[in-house]
């Protein structure tokens, strides 16, 4: 079965990777002097921290880089020569660091190259973090669960984002069109959802004074190996295949050819989705699955082409190539969904990514390498904080009593990836899912989770509870049974069943019996079989749960929420979920 991820609902659309047009209006430019498209009006530069600044020049030539504040005094300046790397470049990049500083604002950041000027008001000194990923983090504030409603309240000017241009080749007009925005209605409804929420949070918990930046760099549909360089994936074997897929899928095909064949899809892809937004028009409250009842799945996935934004590397080239090293506090990661038919090699994956994104935003890592990302030992391991997938299911696929179970092994490889990877977070979203629906709507959970794992594990907020719980060990028991400590489970309680039931659910103590609690026990042939579980008395941070199937007379494995969607009742007195483990 191939996971038909798409785009997000609503979500806005990919340009089209074209140059700038002749003549058009460049606000990155002021002659021979251009600044990269991040760096705008409104923009959030990261406090405490030397900031980069970054774009080309003339080879060779001197670029003076001031932040000023409202009387035109200037706070902090620097300077930097644009470098070429070979001889016969008359356009180099160049690279300034401006000094560390506390969070103020607003500001104005000059640069200068001769007589050549690029001014940027209102910039603020404050908390910037990259949130990337797929459709779910791409999912936009007006089509999430009660966005209507945050759209229409949004009123932080100091809460700001950039959404990173999506597209499969570098287009400056596209980034000469984008720029930083205040979380203010309307222009907040095309914000991620999550982000939104995000950085709401860090607003009303690090002080009325600090503005908080996201920069938005994800496109829905994408595999994991989108987001990486073409050097990195050859070298090595998870990543080795997609690149000799995307190759073989290209082979012998003109650019003509493919064209024709994306502009086929193009259309019955837009008809698809002006069919759905009539359907939402006549049946408000009508659900993704319904729709998809009527007038059948989303078309996907789309050709492979050269051009596309899907292919491997493409948004990495045209997307996180153009905003690095913008400097961040760090990185919110949701993706995987796209890389279901290639869990086993996700683990692999992720912590490649993580490596090279790390070494990529490292400021002496800045010239990238020519064959591949080698781990940095002096790199500044920026925190990541990634969204575990949440349940989910194939309607169809369920309803023929079947499960490939291959979320499970990426929810796993994104455990381990937290459990072994310096200054990686992991968010357990196993209670936000929908069947049938691979977007779900409820996006604040998400986004203030995500949120308070930061300022727990970034910010060092031991006061806010971020933790799941987690299983710390298993233990034989008497009777044939298996003793799960759990930790992070203060309070540990049942709520609900499956996502679906777990809103209106009250906590229960005591029992759950098979098929509910969520476990399963396997004896010595590896068959697993549901199994009862109840929580054994006790307080504190470690709790067990004692696990048993009377068929399963002397078990030596078990596991918990091991399916793509099933019972997963277990929350801690935080009311957050316990994370899915498998021996």
């Amino acid at each position: 079965m191939v996971t038909v991820t798409g785009i997000a609902p609503g979500a806005s659309g990919v340009t089209d990777g074209g140059a700038r047009a002749s003549g058009a209006a460049d606000r990155t430019r002021n002659g021979s002097l251009r600044v990269a498209a991040v760096f705008s009006d409104h923009m959030v530069l990261q406090r405490e921290t030397p900031a980069a600044v970054f774009g080309t020049a003339p080879a060779g030539g001197r670029v003076v880089v001031d932040l000023m504040d409202d009387q035109g005094v200037t706070v902090a300046q620097t300077m930097a020569v644009a470098q070429a790397y070979g001889e016969h470049e008359t356009e180099a990049p160049w690279l300034a660091i401006l000094p560390a500083l506390p969070a103020n604002g607003p500001y104005t950041l000059r640069v200068s190259h001769e007589t050549n000027r690029l001014e940027f008001a209102d910039v603020m000194i404050g908390e910037v973090w990259l949130a990337g990923g797929q459709s779910n983090m791409e999912l936009e504030l007006h089509t999430s669960e009660h966005g209507a409603e945050e759209i229409a309240a949004a009123n932080d000017p100091l809460l700001r984002f950039y959404n990173t241009p999506k597209a499969g080749r570098v287009d400056e007009s596209a980034e000469a069109a984008s720029g930083w925005e205040p979380a203010l209605a309307p222009q907040v409804a095309g914000m991620s959802a999550i982000a939104y929420h995000f950085g709401a949070r860090l607003r009303a918990q690090l002080g009325a004074d600090v503005a908080v930046g996201i920069i938005d760099c994800y496109i829905g549909g994408t595999s994991i190996t989108s987001w990486m360089s073409r050097a990195t994936l050859i070298g090595s074997d998870a990543g080795r295949p997609y690149v000799e897929r995307y190759e073989a899928a290209i082979a012998g095909k003109t650019e003509e050819q493919m064209r024709a064949e994306a502009d086929e899809w193009q259309t019955v892809f837009d008809q698809w989705n002006n069919n759905v937004a009539a359907m939402k028009e006549a049946h408000p409250g009508i659900t993704q699955p319904q729709i998809d009842a009527e007038i059948g799945p989303c078309p996907w996935p789309p050709p492979v082409t050269t051009f596309s934004e899907r292919r491997v590397s493409a948004p990495y080239e045209a997307m996180v190539r153009r905003v690095a090293p913008y400097t961040l506090r760090g990185f919110l990661w949701y993706q995987g969904e796209e890389d279901e038919a290639q869990c086993e090699s996700y683990r692999e994956l992720l912590g490649l990514l993580i490596e090279e994104w790390r070494t990529l935003w490292n400021l002496a890592g800045y010239a990238e390498p020519a064959v591949g990302y080698q781990a940095d030992a002096g790199a500044n391991a920026l925190p990541f904080i990634v969204v575990q997938l949440p349940q989910w299911i194939d309607g169809q696929v369920a309803a023929r009593g079947e499960d490939p179970r291959h979320w499970p092994i990426i929810r796993a490889a994104q455990l381990d990836a937290s459990e072994t990877l310096d200054d990686v977070l992991l968010v357990c979203t196993m209670d936000c899912g929908e069947f049938d629906n691979i977007h779900p709507l409820d996006k604040t959970t998400v986004g203030t989770r995500i949120a308070d794992m930061a300022l727990r594990g970034v910010y060092g907020r031991a006061d806010i509870e971020a933790e799941s719980p987690r299983v710390a060990g298993v233990a034989p028991a008497v009777g044939g049974a298996l003793d799960v400590t759990f930790t992070n489970a203060r309070g540990l309680h049942w709520r609900g069943t499956t996502p679906d039931t777990m809103r209106a659910a009250a906590g229960e103590s005591g029992a759950r019996g098979a098929g509910e609690s969520g476990f399963e026990v396997a004896g010595a042939d590896g068959v697993y079989t549901d199994a009862g579980a109840r929580i054994l008395p006790g307080g504190g941070e470690r709790v067990t749960v004692r696990v048993e199937a009377p068929q399963v007379d002397s078990p030596t494995a078990v596991r918990y929420a091991w399916k793509s969607w099933g019972p997963a009742p277990l929350f801690n007195g935080a009311e957050l979920p316990a994370l899915p483990y498998a021996e």
